[in-house]
């Protein structure tokens, strides 16, 4: 969530506190409905080529809406929106509004782009000073006709390029099932339009503190592919999840369609200064998102020369790793962002901002590290429970169990990651995440082609956990040097948690060596839930016999709210 606020004044914490929780709810139904799609798919179609070769088609639409559409959602859409529709209410009056991070478009990939929004405050040389009254459906309506004059004819010109486009992305798949991937990537690329309609909707609903529909936006997208994956596959066979993606886009441009009241007319007009200034916002985050769609390309292509299941292995287990990770950040965030927005006008060195970031990395190590232990110990039984179960067979639980292990030990580095870059954001510092993501993704690039033939899959995971990892680093080091220490008590934080996490590690290892894991659900999710406990408690009993106040500093972030 950010907090959007032009105008000198304290925002409405009640509307923030509202907003968020709504946004949590419909954050936590996605997250579900993700799992649920995911598991459809591999009761279907498992880790056969069928399901590897739609993860690659599937990567192609949300590629080209991220960069010309997502990206500028909240670094640009949502912020300039919310200046003009804050002059239709009253001169002066400010906007508070909890935003999403983009339009989830459950790709299943582990892109940054969309984690967190890429502008967390509209600062004074920002807005928009000669917009008139009433302005909000002009100025949405202006976006919409350069957006659509945009998308339709890249649409066209990809849809033509369809086969070299997958060649390039699925260069190890044979030619029967390169064409099969043509003609996924044909069929789904309708769906950027559909998707970029509706972010525009989204962000006229947020600029007007209406956060009800663009939080069950993405469980509409879900629950789209859910429908036609369920109710076509049988005669379509894997371009019925393609079908589904079409099914749950029309359903968010639907869902978020805009009321008469808002005025908006279509058209393309270049010359409104409220365009200009989104053109301007957006141009940095460009650039980072190009570099994003060159990883996922390399990524895409070299998965496809190893296993052929391990693209889809890869998306399951990128699912299993969002899911914990997208319901401890947004908890986080939903406390944290909205203060640091606020502490940020004031720069690195206000004591309320240090505070709170200090608060928010504490709880996010705290809550992610033992997901990180569990998942890597308990992969098996995991992967079993959640996916074993119609064309995913004892191979495809094995290879998506590794993928796993690989990805697993990012988790910690993700959740740091998102809060530093929410830091950088809220004091106006979009340099910075955007240098550092170029640079990680040559680190990827290294290491995954230095790694891919001795390690097939695992080295790609590898390096998409190095990247994550390489990421949050700069992030903190560049941090450090401009006014947020690294103090002792932080540094005797990650050695509680380390030494916390190791002893978890430890027993659950053993325990699974002595107690084998069931195979029957009933008996995996007794297991896993006895395993979850112990774990749990030997973590945190861990922690207090350390003598460690992470876990009051835990209740301090969830509360910052309060602030």
């Amino acid at each position: 969530m950010t907090a959007i606020n032009p105008h000198v004044g304290n925002p409405p914490r009640r509307g923030v506190v509202a907003n968020a929780i709504r946004l949590t709810l419909g954050n936590i139904g996605s997250r579900v409905l993700g799992l649920v799609r995911e598991q459809v798919v591999a009761a279907l179609f498992g880790t056969t080529v069928a399901a590897s070769v739609f993860s690659a088609a599937s990567r192609v639409p949300t590629m080209v809406f991220d960069l010309l559409i997502g990206g500028a959602l909240s670094s640009a859409l949502v912020p300039v929106f919310a200046e003009v529709a804050s002059r239709n209410q009253k001169a002066g009056v400010s906007i508070d509004i909890a935003t999403q991070s983009g339009m989830s478009t459950g790709d299943g990939t582990t892109d940054r782009s969309g984690a967190i929004p890429a502008r967390s405050e509209v600062g004074p040389g920002d807005l928009v000073t000669d917009v008139p009254s009433g302005e909000l459906g002009a100025v949405a309506g202006a976006v919409l006709g350069i957006a659509l004059a945009v998308l339709i004819p890249v649409v066209i010109a990809l849809t033509i390029a369809a086969e070299p486009l997958m060649e390039l992305l699925g260069t190890g798949f044979a030619p029967e099932v390169q064409s099969i991937g043509v003609l996924l990537v044909r069929l789904a690329l309708p769906t950027v339009i559909l998707m970029g309609v509706a972010a525009i909707f989204q962000a006229m609903l947020l600029a007007r503190n209406d956060v009800t529909r663009p939080a069950v936006a993405p469980a509409i997208y879900n629950l789209g592919i859910i429908i036609g994956a369920l109710a076509l596959s049988p005669w379509m066979g894997v371009s019925s999840l393609v079908i589904g993606m079409l099914i749950g886009a029309t359903g968010q441009v639907l869902l978020m369609w805009p009321n008469r009241a808002v005025g908006l007319r279509i058209r393309v007009d270049l010359r409104h200064p409220a365009v200009r200034r989104i053109l301007r916002l957006y141009g940095p985050v460009a650039g980072g998102l190009v570099v994003s769609a060159a990883v996922i390309i390399l990524d895409t292509r070299l998965a496809s020369q190893t296993d052929a299941g391990s693209l889809a292995a890869m998306r399951y287990a990128t699912t299993i790793v969002q899911l914990p990770l997208g319901l401890v950040v947004a908890a986080v965030s939903t406390a944290s962002l909205p203060v640091l927005a606020q502490y940020g006008r004031n720069g690195l060195n206000e004591p309320g901002f240090r505070q709170t970031l200090g608060n928010g990395l504490t709880a996010s190590v705290v809550l992610v590290a033992p997901l990180m232990v569990g998942a890597m110990v308990l992969r098996e039984p995991i992967v079993r429970l959640l996916f074993a179960r119609g064309a995913f067979d004892d191979a495809g639980v094995a290879l998506t169990a590794t993928a796993l292990l690989w990805y697993a030990p990012q988790l910690p580095f993700v959740a740091i990651d998102q809060l530093l870059i929410a830091a950088l954001y809220a004091v106006q510092n979009t340099r910075v995440p955007v240098i550092a993501g170029v640079a990680c993704a040559g680190i990827f690039a290294t290491v995954a082609i230095t790694t891919i033939d001795p390690l097939g899959m695992k080295g790609l995971v590898l390096a998409n956990t190095v990247q994550h990892g390489a990421h949050a680093t700069i992030l903190a080091v560049y941090l450090m040097r401009h006014g947020i220490p690294l103090t002792s008590s932080r540094i005797r934080t990650m050695l509680r948690v380390t030494v916390a996490s190791g002893t978890m590690a430890l027993a659950l290892t053993g325990a699974t060596v002595v107690v084998m894991p069931p195979t029957t659900t009933v008996t995996l999710i007794l297991y896993l839930g006895v395993a979850a406990g112990i774990g749990g408690a030997i973590y945190l009993g861990t922690l207090v016999a350390l003598r460690g106040s992470e876990v009051t500093s835990v209740l301090a972030a969830i509360r910052a709210r309060r602030a």
